[in-house]
């Protein structure tokens, strides 16, 4: 149980970054004394900053016994937004201190994998277009970039989502097919397109995470099919191998063929039904206020992956 605590006028005594590590790090060990070491200050310190953004919040945070520290529901609640108060916070000041020295604007960015190869390009063709502005590029999973997104860490995610939720904006990049690949002797090789019942008796591979997965596995029980379950594959180049050998046929999206060897495999269309995922740039709607050059190269880079993207589209 959360017990409300009286609490005084927002405009009086407000929260300090430093009581919001403390309340991020109580929560992170359960211990005051491991805060306060991990912190490097004194356990009354710590115990007094907690206090006072009870007090400031109106709203107990911890249920504290002699030998643990838990948090409340009112803590767990509150604990997603220190964290993104305080990821925002240290985003700035580097950005403040980048600015300062070399009046430039840092966009950090985050993408799938699938997608890297094009926004890397993207990017370095607007290194020369907008020169005032830095990017960092990371790479990670849609859920991950997703988080990471709503916690502060990127101000743009290229990733995959049907559509953007409330908390979010986006805009459409590319629409990514699902493909058979096969071995080039194999005798699904021989068509351009195929029904998803055409799959039926053979060991079916794919992702089984994320969107693939579900998109994928959704396909199959619509033709009344399954995965294979003597091979489970989450990486490429596992998937690549199992297929060279013969061994099974793969279920992947078009962007993760591209380069692949074409004397060796072959892809093939699949219908009833088509099954596409929307590949998007997403951003929090605060960019507009908080980084408005970071909108401007939100549009150019739009733009230049939209132009990459789609020169790969299936013919």
């Amino acid at each position: 149980m959360s017990r409300t605590i009286d609490a005084p006028p927002a405009w009086k005594n407000p929260v300090s970054l430093r009581q919001l590590r403390f309340f991020v790090e109580l929560a992170r060990t359960g211990n005051f004394c491991r805060a306060a070491e991990e912190m490097s200050v004194s356990q009354p310190a710590i115990s007094a900053g907690i206090r006072q953004i009870e007090a400031h919040l109106g709203v107990r945070l911890f249920d504290r016994t002699t030998h643990k520290v838990t948090l409340t529901d009112a803590g767990i609640s509150l604990l997603p937004h220190a964290q993104r108060l305080l990821t925002t916070a240290a985003n700035a000041f580097s950005d403040m201190h980048e600015v300062a020295g070399r009046e430039i604007a840092t966009v950090r960015i985050g993408a799938i994998p699938t997608a890297m190869e094009a926004v890397a390009a993207s990017l370095a063709e607007l290194a020369g277009d907008m020169p005032g502005v830095v990017p960092h590029l990371h790479d990670g999973r849609a859920d991950q970039l997703i988080r990471g997104l709503r916690g502060g860490t990127y101000d743009l995610v290229v990733t995959v989502q049907a559509l953007p939720d409330d908390d979010l904006e986006g805009v459409p990049l590319f629409e990514d097919e699902m493909l058979l690949v096969a071995r080039a002797d194999h005798p699904l090789a021989a068509h351009d397109r195929l029904p998803w019942r055409a799959l039926a008796g053979q060991e079916i591979v794919h992702f089984a995470g994320g969107s693939i997965g579900e998109l994928t596995s959704a396909a199959l029980q619509q033709n009344d099919l399954a995965p294979s379950t003597r091979y489970r594959v989450d990486q490429v180049n596992s998937l690549y191998g199992l297929v060279l050998s013969g061994l099974a046929i793969g279920v992947m999206p078009w962007l993760y063929t591209l380069g692949f060897p074409e004397d060796r495999l072959r892809r093939i269309r699949l219908d009833g039904p088509t099954v596409r995922r929307q590949l998007r740039l997403l951003h929090r709607p605060q960019l507009r206020e908080e980084h408005p050059r970071g909108v401007e190269f939100a549009q150019r880079l739009t733009a230049k992956l939209r132009d990459k993207l789609s020169a790969n589209r299936l013919p």
